[in-house]
């Protein structure tokens, strides 16, 4: 259906994280240690908490892996990492929002059978001939 009001997920999820990334888009509302901090400074999840996104954490760790090549458990612990950058986190940000916008138009374009039997059946009939 065209109004089914599927892509609206994806969209919710897209303004999101760039409200994430607006809360901590510069090295002076980013910190480290604590969620937020009385001067107004978030963490990578204090944002996430703030903007009602803790839904988007398993995006996130993917978009840490593929950027750094590690694994970690959960947000806070790459957050507080000393190795981990205000420029690091940005970077795993813009990855997040990239991916999520990536998911959002292939997604669009190219509708997925939710129902592994039809899209068994549509396999199948790709490679059987009609007997006419």
């Amino acid at each position: 259906m065209p109004f089914d009001g599927a892509g609206f997920v994806h969209l919710d999820r897209l303004n999101q994280i760039e409200d994430v990334i607006q809360l901590i888009g510069t090295p002076e509302k980013w910190c480290k240690g604590r969620r937020r901090t009385r001067d107004g400074r978030f963490c990578v999840y204090g944002a996430l908490v703030e903007v009602n996104a803790r839904s988007l954490t398993p995006v996130i760790l993917q978009a840490i892996h593929e950027v750094t090549s590690r694994r970690y458990y959960c947000v806070e612990v790459f957050n507080d990492d000393i190795a981990t950058t205000h420029a690091l986190v940005l970077r795993v940000l813009n990855h997040t929002r990239y991916g999520l916008a990536q998911y959002r138009t292939e997604t669009c374009r190219l509708p997925k059978l939710s129902n592994w039997r039809l899209r068994f059946q549509e396999w199948v009939s790709l490679g059987v001939k009609s007997p006419t």
